[in-house]
Parts: C-alpha cells; structure tokens; sequence
C-alpha cells in the first residue's frame, strides 16, 4: 500500500492529473486551489485544505499527516507500506525524507528536486558536488568540467563553491586555472 503526499502548492494540477494509483494507494492532496479540488474527487484523492495561509503552511501539514499516518500503522504493517512524495520544494523533500528515515519506513520522491546551497541526498543518486569530486582524479579546468558533467553553469557553480568552503578542493599546485581534490 502506497501512501501519497502531493504538494499541489509547488507542482500544479497537470502534474496532479498525470499521477497514476491503484485502489489501495492513499492519495491526500493539500491545495487551497477549487480546480485541484474538482481533480481529487474525480481521482479519489483526498483533498486537504485546512491549514493556515501563508508560507510553507501547507509543508508543515504535510508534515504533520505524514507522522500521523506513520503513527497510525502498526510496526508489523509497515514493512507493507510506501510513503510518496510529490513535490519540487527542497526543504519539504529534506524533512520528508527525515521523518521517513526516522520512522523507518520505505519512502520515494517521485519528482526531482530543485539544486540549492543544500546538499540533498535521494535515494542513491549521487549529488552534483560528489559527482564534481569523482571527476577530479586529475586536475581540471572548472569549464572542462561542467561540460564533462553536463551541469548547468549555475548549479555547478553553486556546488563548486559549497566544495571549495568544504576545503574538499582548491586549485591546483601545478596549474592555477585547474582544480584539484584536497587530500
């Protein structure tokens, strides 16, 4: 059994139409939006809009049904059970896949975030700062690299930075215009 949080504030109603369940998934939408609500009856989602106004409300009772739900499965039952996440919102996926964690309990992002400051780790997909360090068996110029990794140039930038206030990298004895990992 699959228990979906959708964050509908952060990804729209066409992406709500596009998620597929089965009869024993529960959905629970958390909208404010009339045309989203008019989608989960159609869907059998259940639609959830009594939280506060304003920012990040609907995150923190994502949150908060989410411990509720984990809470209400007996131990035995929730080696059955999947908790899905529908949203782009960083620091909503962070504190999801915390409280998962925490719980023990088998959990997916079904989107793929946002790149911030913030190191994130979903599921065994390694993060644009470890992948720059993966690269870096050699010294190389930063631009060599992003086309080699094929990152957007604010990304890496971002994340050669977050490497470089690490002290996981600095340039390069040899060469200044080349980077090189910290040993």
């Amino acid at each position: 059994m699959r228990f979906i949080f959708i964050d509908a504030e952060n990804i729209g109603l066409k992406e709500i139409e596009m998620i597929e369940t089965t009869i024993a998934d529960k959905a629970f939408v958390f909208s404010k939006n009339e045309s989203i609500k008019e989608t989960c009856e159609k869907k059998l989602f259940l639609y959830i809009s009594n939280y506060p106004t304003g920012p990040n409300q609907a995150d923190f009772y994502i949150i908060a049904n989410l411990i509720a739900v984990i809470s209400s499965i007996s131990t035995s039952l929730k080696s059955y059970c999947e908790f899905v996440l529908y949203t782009r919102d960083n620091s909503l996926v962070n504190a999801f896949v915390f409280q998962c964690d925490l719980h023990s309990v088998k959990h997916k992002i079904a989107l793929k975030p946002k790149l911030t400051n913030n190191i994130i780790q979903i599921s065994q997909e390694p993060t644009l700062n470890q992948k720059i360090l993966d690269v870096l068996i050699n010294p190389m110029q930063s631009e060599a690299m992003r086309k080699k990794l094929r990152a957007p140039k604010s990304d890496f930038t971002r994340a050669l930075n977050i490497l470089i206030k690490e002290n996981k990298i600095m340039r390069s004895p040899t060469c200044k215009k080349e980077w090189a990992r910290v040993i």
